[in-house]
């Protein structure tokens, strides 16, 4: 039986390994992208009245864990369908 340090331990090592993914897809993104001009938006009139404040959303920890361990199955998936390229 798995433990609670164990799980934690677990959970940690996934969300690193997901973040880790996650800078190498947005290293690839850019590396791959070409560099695009950003437009230019007419200027907006100020709103005559501060815009509400939302209040944020409550995450619940235990779910993002699991869509990161999703996320990293997900990314393992593709990992292994991907040929090997030969150089």
């Amino acid at each position: 039986m798995i433990d609670d340090d164990d799980l934690k331990d677990s959970r940690r090592a996934s969300a690193q390994a997901f973040f880790e993914s996650l800078d190498e897809l947005f290293d690839y993104i850019e590396s791959s992208s070409q560099p695009v001009q950003p437009k230019l938006l007419p200027p907006q009139p100020l709103p005559s009245s501060p815009p509400k404040k939302t209040r944020p959303a409550k995450i619940n920890l235990s779910d993002f864990e699991d869509a990161i361990a999703d996320l990293e199955q997900f990314i393992q998936k593709k990992h292994t369908k991907r040929p090997e390229s030969k150089e």
